[in-house]
Formats: C-alpha cells, structure tokens, sequence
C-alpha cells in the first residue's frame, strides 16, 4: 500500500473520532463517526474505509465498550460509500445528501438489532431523546428502537456526506489527483 495511503488511515480516523466526541459531548441526536470512513473510501478506496472504519471502533471502543458491536455498521459505510463514490454521487449536494439518506436507511436497519437485542436499546446523548420521542408516541419497544435509530441514522448520514462532498471539493486540484477516486467521485474524472 503506498505511504500516503497508509498515512491517511489515522488522519481518517482523527477526523472521525473528533466529530464522534463532539457530537456526544453536545448529545446531539448524530453519530458523525463514519466521516474518516466515508471521506477516506472516497479518497483511496473500500478497502482503506474498512480500515479506518474497523479502526475508529476499536478506539471508540476503549471509551466505551458499546461501540465494538458497531463495527459491522462501519463495514458497511464503507463498502456503501465506495459504490457511491464509483457513481459519482460526491458531485454535489443534490446527489451526496440523498445517496447520504439511503444509506441511513439501511444504517438504521442493520443498527437496531444490534441496539435492541445486545442493549435493550439503552442508548446515550441525543439518540435517546429521539429513542425516548418513539416510546412517548406508542411505539412498542423494537418499534421505539428503530425509531431513535431511523432519526439519527437518516440525519447523521445525510450530513456526513454533505460534508464529505464539501470537503472533497475543498480540496486543491493537486491533491485530488493524488487520489484518482476522488476524482471520479466529484465527477471531474
């Protein structure tokens, strides 16, 4: 792998653990920790996000030890990513905030179970507000789940790939074509 893919990786990783931290210590209804991931597949490839998704839980994980479970979710950011960056879906807002939104979705789907079954779905900061907002509209207690889940997954992902396009056209025309991925992402390809 060459060096300036291999120092990417922690840089990813800062960035995601950072936003990660913030996000919880405001207790904002968002996760923002799959940024590293999303913006690093963008820039250099699945097999790169994996890494830096893989990674940014295992750290996450000695803060606390709920997020390892979690991990399968930052698989499939960057496997989701990769796809979109091949599309091209990093052209713009247009296209990053709703290709952000599907992946939400199923970001949602595959988190609650673990959420439920591994937790009771006793989540912290501000995915229990949106959790504890399904329990007081009647939802049963899977459906409550989903719900805190549904709220912030679809939220935090359509942000995130709005800031990852934004940063990725941020980028100086030099850098980018250090990444050729990127290029293609933006649709400059």
């Amino acid at each position: 792998m060459p060096v300036r893919l291999l120092a990417l990786i922690p840089v990813a990783v800062a960035i995601s653990l950072a936003l990660s931290a913030a996000v919880e210590a405001v207790a904002l209804p968002l996760f923002l920790d799959t940024t590293g991931t999303i913006l690093a597949t963008a820039l250099a490839g699945p097999s790169v996000g994996v890494a830096v998704g893989v990674l940014t839980s295992a750290v996450n994980t000695l803060r606390n030890p709920t997020f390892w479970p979690f991990v399968v979710i930052q698989i499939i950011v960057a496997l989701y990513a990769g796809l979109a960056a091949r599309a091209g879906l990093f052209r713009g807002l247009r296209t990053a905030v709703p290709a952000g939104l599907g992946l939400g979705v199923i970001a949602s789907l595959t988190s609650t179970p673990i959420s439920y079954f591994l937790f009771g779905c006793t989540t912290t900061g501000g995915i229990a507000l949106t959790t504890a907002l399904g329990r007081a509209l009647g939802l049963p207690p899977l459906g409550a789940c989903f719900f805190g889940s549904f709220v912030s997954d679809f939220g935090d992902k359509a942000v995130t790939f709005a800031l990852v396009t934004s940063v990725l056209h941020a980028l100086p025309r030099r850098t980018a074509a250090r990444f050729p991925l990127a290029l293609r992402a933006i649709g400059a390809a």
